[in-house]
């Protein structure tokens, strides 16, 4: 018979954001490529799991592929003011270690979802229905984006849309190909103020790695990055990916910067 106040009375599914990452093309690496990769890759979980947020975090990873998980309690999902701050806080942590991937030339792709999830951080055991939402989520994502499940991202690109003017960078974007949300990583770069909607600065430089990059250079790197990708390889898979990117980076330029 099982005893009252045992470990297994305390179990069970807490609510959390789920977020699985997958680093693309690893699989025509060479052995230097990999291992320069990993460095990055697994360099930047460390210090995104180090980082201190509002909220528990977990970080668990496999070569090129992770599930990165924010917790948050259930009075704190009611208050929806504390909610929306609670999903900024992780998406820009997220942002840093998105960025960072992107800026030392490699691509990835993901799945964000909000809902029940379990985890166990001293065994790496994860599961439950936030879990298989993203890593789903992630292979519909096609091109080099971190899409969020339909419910979340419209929930959250509505109440941006109401509280952020046009000027500022958003967290949430949507695709206008497949109408998708999706993580708008280069709002790194934008900073905005939540009490004060009438003031939003353009951050001159932002630590990415071991460098600063001011946007210009941080954008003229992705775009030269995709434009010699586009230029070296006859495979269709890739090329529409880093014309996809391409859009993306002078779209969401355009938006911000005129």
């Amino acid at each position: 018979m099982r005893r009252l106040g045992s470990r297994e009375d305390n179990m069970g599914y807490k609510k959390g954001l789920a977020i699985y990452i997958d680093i693309l093309g690893t699989k025509e690496f060479d052995f230097c490529n990999l291992y320069k990769l990993n460095q990055i890759f697994h360099k930047e979980l460390f210090k995104l799991k180090n980082k201190k947020t509002l909220c528990k975090k977990f970080v668990t990873s496999f070569s090129d592929c992770a599930y990165i998980i924010y917790t948050i309690n259930e009075k704190d999902e009611c208050d929806e003011s504390v909610f929306r701050l609670f999903i900024h806080d992780s998406l820009d942590d997220l942002n840093y270690m998105i960025s960072t991937i992107f800026v030392n030339g490699y691509m990835c792709r993901g799945g964000i979802s909000y809902g029940e999830l379990y985890f166990e951080e001293n065994k790496k055991i994860v599961f439950g229905p936030a879990i298989n939402e993203a890593y789903k989520l992630e292979t519909e994502a096609m091109m080099p984006r971190i899409i969020f499940d339909d419910k979340l991202g419209a929930k959250l690109y509505e109440k941006e849309n109401i509280v952020i003017k046009d000027k500022f960078h958003k967290l949430i974007v949507k695709d206008t190909i497949d109408n998708r949300y999706f993580l708008n990583y280069i709002s790194l770069f934008s900073i905005f103020d939540d009490s004060d909607f009438d003031e939003g600065l353009v951050k001159e430089k932002i630590q990415l790695g071991d460098k600063e990059y001011s946007f210009k250079e941080y954008y003229d790197i992705l775009i030269s990055n995709s434009q010699k990708e586009i230029k070296e390889t006859n495979d269709h898979s890739i090329i529409s990916k880093h014309k996809w990117q391409l859009r993306y980076l002078k779209q969401n330029k355009k938006e911000m910067y005129g």
